[in-house]
């Protein structure tokens, strides 16, 4: 295991210690939003039209959500 590995799984666990009585951190949720989070700001930087950007996500499946499609593109409108 390398120590970057180590170094999430602890801090994973202390995420966990910290919520102690309080409402449970659910770690996958939150590493599944900063991927897509990671791969929508990659998109953008990348893509010259919008056109491209939307034929990016719906490639990573993140376009599927009609409502996450308008946000994509709110985001995508004001950054260009």
């Amino acid at each position: 295991m390398s120590d970057d590995s180590k170094d999430s799984e602890i801090r994973d666990v202390m995420k966990e210690e910290k919520s102690r009585g309080k409402r449970r951190v659910d770690t996958k949720a939150l590493e599944s939003k900063q991927h897509r989070l990671k791969v929508l700001r990659e998109a953008l930087r990348n893509s010259k039209t919008e056109r491209e950007f939307v034929e990016t996500i719906r490639e990573l499946g993140l376009a599927d959500d009609p409502e996450k499609l308008r946000e994509a593109l709110k985001i995508w409108r004001a950054s260009a």
